[in-house]
């Protein structure tokens, strides 16, 4: 088989040449072009008629790999030469042994006890500053005053519509959600009082459910704040209340829990004498300033039994303040000493 860069050329079978000295003989690269006639003597005259015929046995080569020089190596083949693969150690190598060989093995020196280090306290981290809030002018206590009072008030939820006029305005309202709120009460007003009466009880039915609805939830919302802050709440309302602000804390949060207030020895006397019937057709300004000159022309005898009603009804309140709202009366000096 001949090979011609890497590749097959030509197949001679059953062609061996035999060199003079035992030595088998390839074929020249440059004489490929005589590989036919070689093939075709072979096939018709055989092997001696080719070995006997100069003319084509000259042009090949006979190349051997015994008696070529050690060649270099290319650069980029990256193999090395026998005498190189041969060669010694470099010196650098053995003095680098040499000392490993050499060293003695040193005596163990005993651990030294490492000094443990104090540890460093940490510095105390310098206080935050604390900003002092700047003084408010009198204005602005008052506003914070008003805000205060407004939260322990307490908002009531919005009930729904309790009047059947209301109710028509608001079903009317919500079917003109295009035109404005004045145009459609407007409207509706003319709506309501063409009314027929079966349309009116219809619409007046629908409120008392509203009504019952409504008063339902506002019980179950008094019921869910302790009796205690619905008495702060009335408070906070009453002082609301001498300073101008109406509106929605204008009235008294109804809570049944909460305790009755004391009854004065002469709020007795007057239930009394309203009892008689001597004051009816009277105003009541009329009548009170009657009742009260009644009442100082009395003796301390005939005033005993109101005062000691009076004073049941006290200790009555007192109780109930300490039970219910879980705290203690706290009398002026003056009664006290009383």
């Amino acid at each position: 088989m001949i090979f011609q860069g890497g590749k097959t050329a030509a197949r001679l079978p059953q062609l061996h040449i035999q060199c003079f000295g035992g030595r088998r003989a390839t074929l020249n690269i440059s004489n490929i072009e005589r590989v036919a006639a070689l093939y075709n003597a072979s096939r018709s005259n055989g092997v001696a008629a080719l070995l006997t015929n100069p003319s084509l046995i000259a042009p090949i080569a006979v190349r051997t790999y015994t008696d070529r020089p050690v060649s270099r190596p290319k650069a980029h083949t990256g193999r090395t030469t026998a005498a190189a693969r041969k060669a010694p150690t470099t010196s650098k190598t053995k003095a680098a042994k040499e000392p490993a060989t050499r060293t003695k093995t040193a005596k163990a020196k005993p651990a030294s006890k490492s000094k443990v280090k104090p540890k460093r306290k940490p510095k105390p981290k310098p206080a935050k500053k604390v900003r002092k809030p700047k003084a408010l002018t009198e204005e602005q206590k008052k506003e914070k005053r008003i805000k205060d009072l407004k939260v322990k008030a307490l908002s009531a939820p919005h009930g729904l519509p309790a009047t059947a006029w209301v109710v028509f305005a608001a079903e009317k309202t919500r079917e003109k959600r295009n035109e404005s709120l004045a145009q459609s009460v407007k409207a509706a007003s003319a709506q309501y009082k063409a009314l027929t009466p079966e349309q009116l009880e219809h619409y007046n039915h629908l409120a008392n459910q509203n009504r019952a609805a409504n008063q339902k939830a506002y019980r179950q919302w008094i019921e869910s704040h302790t009796p205690a802050t619905i008495h702060e709440a009335n408070n906070a309302r009453m002082n609301l209340r001498r300073r101008g602000i109406k509106g929605k804390f204008s009235h008294r949060l109804q809570d049944t829990r909460q305790v009755k207030g004391t009854v004065h020895a002469y709020s007795y006397f007057l239930q009394e004498r309203y009892n008689t019937g001597d004051f009816k057709g009277l105003k009541v300004s009329e009548a009170a300033r009657l009742a009260s000159r009644e009442y100082k022309a009395l003796s301390a005898s005939e005033r005993k039994p109101y005062e000691d009603k009076a004073k049941l009804d006290m200790a009555r309140y007192v109780q109930e303040t300490k039970t219910v709202l879980g705290r203690d009366v706290k009398f002026p000096k003056a009664a006290a000493a009383a």
